[in-house]
């Protein structure tokens, strides 16, 4: 994995850059489930938000990765 903070302009927001590679099909789309309730909970936790459960986001956007 490769990551990248990169300041976004003049405003006090950065963008984050994650790179993966080496990964199977299958193995990147479980991956991506985990990645996804991750970053939400990132999201989340940087608002000053309570962070969700992690196995309940997982569960909740499988249906965008597995269809």
């Amino acid at each position: 994995m490769h990551s990248e903070l990169i300041h976004d302009g003049d405003s006090n927001s950065h963008i984050l850059i994650l790179t993966f590679s080496h990964l199977a099909r299958f193995t990147a789309q479980g991956f991506a489930l985990g990645m996804h309730a991750f970053l939400d909970r990132l999201s989340a936790h940087l608002n000053g938000e309570k962070m969700p459960d992690w196995m309940q986001r997982y569960v909740a956007v499988k249906e965008f990765y597995c269809s």
